[in-house]
């Protein structure tokens, strides 16, 4: 059974990334739990403590109707839901609760809306921090079956093929097509994957229908937004790994600036970074969550 948290804010945009997963997972036990992050208030007077309960109240039995409205007519017996409310930012919340239960996908909705793609909105913030699988999800969206599949990758940037067994699942129980997107430029060969990256990711994949696609472009962005105005895309998949902060602020994220105003639905699968046998015997090093900003990763994504 997938665990599958749900953000919501109640409005149109989490709603319809809400009935796109309820589809996504129609043929699956999955069990739903619908999280409302409330933002706290610097007021700690008797006032502020008084509203901060009625706030939660109002979210509690928000979240009530919300899960009575998901659940009529009737939904598939071996799908489940529970609702919670937190106090905090929803990115902040989300990897509290990832730091404390283990969740298989976690879902927001968009409508690309934000200050600039440097500043960001939750979509980026979960595909960066969250230590779990994100699914973003344009308002735009149509709710259909899911047919064809995109995964761009560069293949030197996966680290763990078991981190594509959700992709692979996926792809499987819905019979889509997969195709392997490489945005290589011409003028860096040095830079293109090799055979043997190729062949690892490909055999991770052997057990599903993919094609390998590759376009020519010196900007990966570019590349990969001109395959999704020349072809339909039912779900992008990408594999993000954490960059260094300068990479954030000069925006060098592909994935980030996919997530933040997507096209289609992205789907972004959680990588670990692996340790070799080698690092083992090596004095262990205590890392803060804030360090994974000084990683540096060989990968456009």
């Amino acid at each position: 059974m997938y665990k599958i948290l749900l953000l919501t804010d109640f409005s149109a945009a989490s709603r319809h990334a809400i009935a796109f997963t309820q589809a996504l997972f129609a043929d699956t036990a999955a069990s739903f739990s619908l999280l409302h992050a409330l933002p706290l208030e610097p007021d700690l007077s008797h006032n502020g403590a008084f509203l901060l309960a009625e706030q939660r109240e109002s979210a509690e039995q928000a979240l009530h109707d919300l899960q009575q409205s998901l659940t009529q007519p009737a939904v598939p017996s071996y799908h489940t839901y529970q609702k919670l409310v937190a106090l905090g930012g929803p990115v902040g919340v989300v990897e509290q609760l990832l730091a404390d239960e283990q969740f298989d996908l976690v879902v927001a909705g968009t409508t690309g809306a934000g200050f600039s793609e440097f500043i960001g909105n939750v979509a980026t913030g979960l595909v960066r921090h969250a230590a779990t699988n994100v699914l973003v999800v344009p308002l735009s969206a149509p709710i259909r079956p899911v047919e064809q599949v995109v995964l761009a990758t560069d293949y030197r940037s996966v680290n763990d093929a078991e981190s594509l067994r959700f992709l692979t699942d996926l792809a499987a129980r819905k019979a889509a097509a997969l195709t392997l997107l490489t945005i290589e430029n011409p003028a860096e060969p040095d830079s293109h994957s090799s055979e043997v990256n190729r062949r690892y990711v490909e055999k991770a994949l052997e057990n599903l229908s993919t094609l390998r696609y590759t376009i020519h472009d010196d900007e990966v962005r570019h590349g990969i937004y001109a395959y999704l105005d020349a072809h339909a895309v039912d779900l992008l998949v990408m594999l993000p790994h954490h960059k260094t902060i300068l990479d954030v602020l000069l925006t060098n994220s592909v994935t980030r600036s996919m997530a933040y105003h997507p096209r289609v639905p992205l789907l972004t699968l959680y990588d670990t970074v692996t340790v070799s046998t080698a690092d083992v015997t090596q004095p262990a090093v205590s890392v803060q969550p804030s360090s994974l900003d000084s990683l540096s990763v060989a990968t456009y994504l």
